[in-house]
């Protein structure tokens, strides 16, 4: 048999959303792919990272695709069109469907998206791009690396469940490659509210271990977040103290 071009990962917590997952991902055309399903309903795994290496090591397409199971495809060649993108795009680092560009707009972070996400269906960002545009960062919810790169540099030992996709984007800077986000039309069921205070405490991690080498700011969908000087630990505070009291008293995030 032709071996796969592209290997499709993605990690399961809920049956249901991965079951509507399936079902709009069997419905893609004309893209040579494999699957792989990572089990994680009974915790098997402490971390994302550690559970993409694992899919990454048994994986024999020549892309690596990692996707959150709350995707849905538009139409029957979503998928082919990034994976087109991806195909035409030399020697990327990271490629995904939503970041943030290291330039700022209004002294604030852009993010720049062509999908709809949440209940309603609204933009996620600015979609006023056609093609490959570099960034600085991407979106977790949909990624490609090719699997060179992941096998010279996997995901790193790091615990817990965010910031996986923005370190890649780190790490590919620095062996000078650059990240892109592509148009795509997707939908991303969840509303992007996922940032719990242990985003915050992982994002700390991130730039103390980079602080070196990152730029004045570091851009992720989320925000723009300072990375050098006393600013930094008190903005990055401020909204881990932010989250966890909203996550405690069980405030709604906006």
């Amino acid at each position: 048999m032709k071996s796969p071009k592209y290997s499709i990962i993605t990690i399961v917590n809920n049956k249901s959303i991965f079951d509507e997952f399936n079902n709009s991902l069997s419905q893609q055309r004309d893209v040579n792919y494999e699957f792989i399903k990572i089990n994680n309903c009974n915790n098997e795994f402490n971390s994302a990272r550690s559970a993409y290496n694992h899919a990454a090591s048994l994986a024999k397409g020549e892309f690596l695709i990692f996707c959150h199971p709350d995707i849905r495809f538009l139409d029957e060649h979503s998928l082919f069109d990034i994976c087109k993108f991806a195909q035409e795009q030399q020697d990327f680092g990271v490629l995904g469907i939503a970041g943030s560009p290291s330039e700022l707009k209004n002294n604030n972070r852009v993010l720049l998206s062509t999908i709809i996400h949440g209940s309603n269906k609204i933009q996620a960002g600015d979609s006023n791009f056609s093609h490959a545009t570099e960034v600085q960062t991407l979106d977790e919810c949909f990624f490609i690396l090719t699997k060179k790169f992941w096998e010279l540099h996997p995901f790193s030992n790091q615990d817990g469940w965010h910031l996986y996709a923005v370190e890649q984007c780190i790490i590919a800077n620095l062996n000078n490659k650059r990240n892109y986000v592509v148009p795509a039309r997707i939908w991303h069921t969840s509303d992007g509210k996922s940032e719990d205070y242990h985003y915050y405490i992982y994002l700390r991690q991130l730039i103390r271990k980079y602080r070196t080498v990152l730029p004045l700011t570091l851009n992720t969908t989320v925000k723009k977040f300072p990375t050098h000087g006393v600013s930094a630990n008190l903005y990055t505070l401020y909204w881990l103290l932010n989250r966890w009291t909203k996550q405690f008293f069980h405030l709604k995030v906006k």
